[in-house]
């Protein structure tokens, strides 16, 4: 395609510019940690929103991605139980789509990019802390983001060689081994090396065929160059790879809630691998950072017994491959202009090869009492985008900023599926999607202790093809277009207690909505646009330090989203399908002088319903429901003890539920796990 000739464009003026910047003559040090220190809760920042401490990931087992899932306001995360396979990433509302769509909540470890959610890294390990942000924020990153954005920041080197080596057991034999090394090599070169290894026998009531066993490897090895002269530069890699059992999916209402029984043995094989290079320079007024990226993830394959049952046998094998590289060209402010600003350009190539076959009995006499479906696809995409922000102190009270983000995406499908019953069709297609996305921003501090906060965002997902459908028409879906609305709060009267709330009201067109086919009568599964969608809620964050010793916080997210209008559908005035009506996270931590400390928390997450196009089946819902977790520590000398427990109360409940699925079954969601882990640092 023609972005190709820009791409090799953009790499040149890269490297261009790089040769010619000049560079300040500093002593040689080792790079700063660009990370959160780890205290217990950290200072509100209308600005950054949402920070999750190196304590709290520690102190509330946060492993997986999807224990992110309501511990900030309006975050959940709808777990398909195949690592990030087919999981819905939500904020204030506004999601992925569950195969085919563009991530409404973008992923970044350390600021550089991941691909789309289904190959997102799943596992968190040597994470210093992790920052999540609310809302539309394309103006100030490569990638577009409609939703938000979670950046992972992991452990850098410090002046000193440091080596941790730790491990855990717990409730399924469940096993983690977690070695860390990172220091300096030299002067101005540091490195840093995580490795993990996890096992664990699955937690499912399997009378037949295999359980959800999971073995899993995960590495990564950074390096990092500063040697005082103005330029730095990180470059790395990583990988992670998955043998994964059965896939917890169980039919509802049945009398052993974790029960399940097969045909055959399911299994899933997943690797990922990713590198990146980032070189930053300072300017005299400026900061020139180049991030270059490349992802690859395989699913290879994943095999499913389509009715959970030994009845028919009736199987779903899909095999899929997913590259991406992007590049990233960004020249911003120091910390001490006038002027706050940003001026980037971005790009990314991807290519998604599919292969899905499928074998099920049809109901209809012989020869047609059974079909194999074999649906083979390639999803090209290019993006280019250029994004701007510059903001200014008005006032000593008063700090406005200006976005303005443009994209242009070219899109490409070659689809085929060949059919015992029906023979063979080809659905092509190729579309460009572009768009301008614009914000304003103001602050004010009305005093030393309140300060407020109030944007307007326009914003873009951009539209797409969906590869499970023999209809032409339905295999393109459009953009969705957000109008985003926002107004906060701080009060933060001391460092021992604070609170920051939050309005928000999302206007959304054409919002992109992936169901089975609405007749029923095919197998078809695309992605749809809902005519007008609002989502609207509050969001608290708080603390309160009674001692030094001792800290208690909350947040709670209320999401009130609603489909306006739905063509075609009997959805309108329904919640909006995967985002639950509330979250809320209570949690207390203290820290005892004698080393001893430890946490107790619970998290909520309200009512989701799973509707189909006629809105028929209010019973596809899961109920709110809370889990309690808890950990007990002591730090000794080099040594790091700790006692953990989730869903302590050990509470029945499901991630998802499968609507492409007879029955609409339901993703099962962990039952009660405690465990040891031992930590010797040298």
């Amino acid at each position: 395609m023609k972005l190709k000739i820009t791409y090799l464009s953009i790499l040149f003026i890269s490297g261009t510019l790089l040769s010619q910047i000049p560079t300040q003559k500093n002593a040689p040090n080792t790079l700063d940690e660009i990370s959160i220190k780890g205290t217990s809760v950290p200072e509100l920042d209308l600005s950054r929103s949402s920070i999750l401490t190196k304590n709290q990931i520690k102190d509330r087992q946060i492993q997986n991605l999807v224990d992110l899932s309501s511990l900030t306001p309006n975050l959940h995360i709808n777990a398909n139980g195949i690592q990030s396979y087919g999981d819905i990433i939500s904020i204030r509302g506004i999601a992925n789509t569950q195969l085919f769509g563009s991530p409404g909540v973008q992923l970044y470890i350390d600021g550089v990019p991941q691909a789309d959610v289904s190959s997102y890294t799943s596992t968190m390990y040597d994470v210093e802390s992790v920052e999540i942000l609310r809302g539309p924020q394309g103006y100030n990153y490569g990638k577009s983001v409609t939703g938000g954005a979670i950046n992972i920041i992991t452990q850098n080197p410090g002046n000193e060689q440091t080596n941790e080596l730790s491990a855990s057991h717990g409730t399924f034999n469940s096993q983690k081994y977690n070695f860390t090394s990172k220091g300096p090599l030299s002067d101005g070169f540091s490195y840093s090396l995580a490795l993990r290894r996890a096992l664990s026998d699955g937690f499912l009531n399997n009378s037949a065929g295999r359980d959800n066993t999971s073995k899993t490897w995960h590495g990564a090895l950074k390096f990092f160059v500063d040697e005082g002269e103005g330029t730095k530069i990180r470059f790395g890699a990583n990988f992670e790879t998955h043998e994964l059992g059965t896939q917890p999916i169980v039919y509802r209402n049945q009398n052993d809630f974790y029960a399940r029984s097969t045909d055959f043995d399911e299994y899933t094989e997943i690797e990922r691998n990713q590198q990146f290079l980032i070189i930053e320079n300072e300017l005299d007024a400026s900061r020139f950072i180049s991030t270059s990226n490349r992802n690859d993830w395989s699913m290879d394959p994943n095999r499913l017994d389509l009715d959970i049952s030994q009845l028919s046998a009736a199987t779903s094998v899909i095999i899929q491959d997913q590259n991406e590289i992007s590049q990233e060209i960004r020249l911003e402010s120091l910390e001490d202009n006038e002027f706050d600003w940003v001026l980037g350009a971005f790009y990314s190539d991807s290519e998604i090869n599919g292969d899905s076959t499928r074998w099920f009995l049809t109901g209809f006499p012989a020869p047609a009492n059974q079909d194999t479906q074999i649906t083979r696809y390639t999803l090209d995409s290019e993006n280019l985008a250029i994004f701007s922000s510059i903001g200014k102190s008005l006032t000593d009270k008063d700090y406005v900023s200006l976005g303005l983000r443009y994209d242009n995406f070219e899109k490409e499908m070659q689809r085929s599926k060949s059919s015992l019953l029906t023979g063979t069709t080809s659905v092509p297609g190729a579309r460009d999607f572009s768009s301008f996305s614009p914000s304003i921003q103001w602050k004010h501090q009305f005093s030393n202790e309140l300060t407020g906060n109030a944007r307007v965002t326009y914003a873009e997902k951009p539209g797409g093809f969906s590869a499970y459908t023999d209809n032409i028409a339905n295999s393109t879906f459009t953009e969705e277009e957000t109008t985003a609305y926002e107004v906060s709060m701080l009060f933060s009267p001391s460092k021992t207690w604070g609170v920051n709330l939050t309005a928000y009201l999302n206007e959304i067109k054409n919002y992109q909505f992936e169901l089975p086919d609405p007749t029923g009568m095919s197998t078809d599964y695309y992605v749809a646009n809902a005519d007008e969608v609002t989502s609207k809620g509050i969001e608290i964050e708080g603390f309160i330090k009674p001692s030094e010793l001792l800290t208690f916080s909350i947040t709670y997210g209320l999401c009130d989203s609603e489909y306006d209008k739905f063509t075609g559908s009997g959805l309108a005035g329904k919640q909006v399908s995967f985002v639950p009506k509330q979250t809320l996270s209570l949690s207390a931590i203290y820290q005892l002088e004698n080393g001893i400390y430890g946490q107790i928390g619970t998290k909520t997450i309200g009512d989701t319903y799973y509707w189909n196009y006629a809105g028929s089946n209010q019973s596809d819902k899961i109920d709110n429901y809370t889990l309690l977790d808890a950990s007990l520590g002591y730090d000794f000398e080099s040594w790091k003890l700790s006692l953990f427990g989730a869903n302590l109360t050990d509470e029945e409940y499901y991630t998802s539920l499968v609507n492409n699925l007879t029955g609409t079954p339901g993703v099962l969601g962990s039952p009660r796990v405690i465990g040891l882990s031992i930590t010797k640092e040298f």
